[in-house]
Formats: C-alpha cells, sequence, structure tokens
C-alpha cells in the first residue's frame, strides 16, 4: 500500500513538472481547446446572405466595406457593414476554389487553393480586366491565406496542409508585386514544433492550419487564423509564434477569413456550415 502511494506521489511530481517546463498546451487537443476560458469578445455580427454562404475570404475596401469572395465562384462581393447587404458584385473568372483577398489599392488580388493568384485591376470601375500567375505551388499544399506585406510591396501566401520538403515547418512565400513572381524559398517558416503548438497526439502538418493570413496595420505582428482547431495565432513580424488563443465552435463554426481596418479593427468571417454565414468584429484580451 505504501510502495503504491509513493508511486502515485512520484507520477504526480512527474506530469507536474512536465506541465511546468513544456507549457499547458502540450496536452491541448481540440476538444480540451474548446474548454479554455474565452479571452475575446465580440462586439459586432453581420449576417451574410446566401450567396456567400461559403465565404472564404475577406478584406477591408474602406468606407465601411468588406470585399468578399466565396470558394465556388469567381465574384468579388461588396458588403457594406452599415446596410448589411451586398452591394456591387464584379466577376473575374469562372468557377474555382477562391480561399482569400487582398485589397491594394485599385487592384483586388484573388488566391486559389492551387496557388494560382488572379489579379483583378480597376475592379470596381464597372471595366476590370483579370490577369492570372501561376506557380510551382500545388493542390497538395492547399492554400487558403493571402496577406499584403505593404510595406515590402509583396503578397504573402502560408501553406496550410504539406510543404513541399518538409513536415517540421509551412512555408510562407512571397510574391513580388514588381516582377508578379513567386520566391521558390519561403521568407519565413512557421515552426510546428513550437511549443505553443504541442498537442498530444497531432500529425506534425495539422498543428496549424492556416485559413487566413493578415497583417496587423499598427504592430505588424501577424495574426493566422486556423478554423479547423478553430484558434487565432499571434507571431511577431519575424514569424515567431508569441500567443494562441482558442476560438470556441459555438462561435467561430468555420473560420475562413481575417482583415483588419486601417485604424485596427478584426474582423473574421465564418462559412455557413449548415447555419448562416457572418461576419464577426472581434476584440482580443
Amino acid at each position: 500500500m505504501v510502495n503504491k502511494i509513493a508511486t502515485l506521489i512520484v507520477v504526480g511530481v512527474l506530469s507536474l513538472a512536465g506541465l511546468i517546463l513544456f507549457g499547458y498546451n502540450e496536452f491541448i487537443t481540440k476538444d480540451t481547446l474548446q474548454d479554455q476560458p474565452v479571452a475575446y469578445e465580440i462586439i459586432n455580427e453581420w449576417q451574410l446572405p446566401k450567396e456567400l454562404d461559403e465565404v472564404s475570404g475577406i478584406d477591408w475596401v474602406g468606407d465601411n466595406k468588406l470585399a468578399c469572395i466565396q470558394d465556388e465562384d469567381g465574384i468579388i462581393f461588396i458588403f457594406n457593414l452599415e446596410t448589411s447587404k451586398v452591394e456591387k458584385s464584379i466577376e473575374f473568372a469562372g468557377a474555382g476554389d477562391y480561399e482569400d483577398i487582398r485589397i491594394v489599392g485599385k487592384t483586388a488580388y484573388v488566391l486559389r487553393s492551387d496557388g494560382e493568384i488572379f489579379e483583378v485591376s480597376d475592379f470596381l470601375s464597372g471595366n476590370s480586366k483579370t490577369k492570372t500567375y501561376s506557380n510551382f505551388l500545388t493542390e497538395k499544399q492547399n492554400l487558403e491565406s493571402l496577406a499584403w506585406d505593404k510595406n515590402n510591396k509583396r503578397l504573402l501566401l502560408a501553406i496550410k496542409d504539406r510543404e513541399l520538403k518538409d513536415d517540421n515547418y509551412k512555408g510562407v512565400y512571397q510574391f513580388s508585386l514588381t516582377n508578379k513572381e513567386l520566391e521558390r524559398n519561403p521568407l519565413y517558416r512557421l515552426n510546428m514544433q513550437d511549443s505553443l503548438l504541442r498537442e498530444r497526439e497531432t500529425k506534425l502538418n495539422k498543428k496549424l492550419q492556416p485559413s487566413a493570413l493578415s497583417i496587423h496595420p499598427k504592430n505588424k505582428d501577424f495574426y493566422i487564423l486556423d478554423g479547423r482547431a478553430p484558434q487565432l495565432v499571434i507571431a511577431n513580424s519575424d514569424m515567431k509564434l508569441k500567443k494562441r488563443y482558442a476560438l470556441h465552435e459555438d462561435d467561430f463554426e468555420q473560420a475562413e477569413g481575417l482583415t483588419f481596418s486601417e485604424n485596427g479593427r478584426l474582423f473574421i468571417s465564418n462559412e455557413g456550415k449548415g447555419g448562416k454565414a457572418n461576419i464577426l468584429e472581434v476584440i482580443f484580451k
């Protein structure tokens, strides 16, 4: 009996030491992630119309409006936050798996899941023109996130599923807005073995699956949305992970899009997934 009690004490001490050494996240699974305290506040919600049930990407246009895409049709929808209505639709291509959008001046850039980038110039003019740019990425990488790095005149693409060579990281690749080419070597590497991402019984390539990527307009941190978990991970300007938030499924059934206004308002979009798609304005504590 004494030996049994001693054994239980030793196991308890070792477990506590593991928690201290590796952090609580070492033992987090998808289910236990949902049990963590809410560390955000939803301050506004907009229900989206039926044509945006599959909303997959959003970006700030200005004047309280968002550009939205969905992952079936090549159409940009301009959604007015004041009227809660789509006020304009711009067709730029045929059917396809379109996953994210970024607005650069008068041009919209749309990312397809196979890495193809669509450049829609003068997209609000009623006389838009579309060019496409292919690269070495494929459907196996399953790209869903596109960020605009304004200071360096480039777009950033983060791999969601499988990296080209190594599951220990997921590359963030840069597409130059000057020469319209994608650099073959990743600009940043999201470390799948980072202590913030330690999860029991989880494959490396599933620890973080970016569904959206955006740069905070003021502090330049990277905000990485993962709709699968769901979770939000914040990284510094060198792509070093520094904070992780659990997003509860009651609020974020399928979080696919993320963007900021110029003054730092944060918006996240959710696909319908059996209910109604929406856009949420969120404050993280």
